[in-house]
């Protein structure tokens, strides 16, 4: 009887053991997972576009711009910049419009004149929002 009882006592330390440690690996992924968030929120926060040279006041989205690795030995980057939708952007699926060549600019003329949340006004100087944006 007393051999039984030190059996059940010592089950019931493993299981006490065993309970323990799987609260402390769920708090420490919790952790880990929270710290590699700030670490991807801080990083973001770096390439935020807060305000454009004449952009307008009333610009509801958010927009990031800065350069992404392709070759670090070659010193090679893409620049890229992204402009949130309007509404609900988390839910909105991510659109990678590539156009470019010898007198075409992807920044200059193609979101600038054509489908980009900003058009430039004719004073040269100021910027006015598309109606008719690949973000709305």
């Amino acid at each position: 009887m007393v051999s039984n009882m030190a059996n059940v006592n010592g089950k019931v330390n493993v299981i006490f053991v065993l309970f323990v440690l799987l609260q402390y690996a769920t708090i420490a992924a919790a952790a880990a997972a929270r710290e590699r968030e700030l670490y991807w929120k801080s990083e973001q926060a770096k390439d935020r576009i807060s305000i454009l040279p004449g952009q307008p006041s009333n610009v509801t989205f958010d927009h990031y711009s800065g350069y992404i690795t392709v070759d670090k030995k070659a010193g090679r980057a893409l620049f890229y910049w992204l402009i949130e939708a309007t509404h609900d952007a988390q839910s909105k699926p991510l659109v990678l419009w590539l156009n470019g060549g010898p007198g075409c600019s992807s920044v200059a003329f193609g979101e600038a004149e054509e489908l980009g949340p900003f058009h430039i006004n004719s004073d040269g100087k100021t910027l006015f929002l598309n109606p008719y944006s690949w973000n709305k």
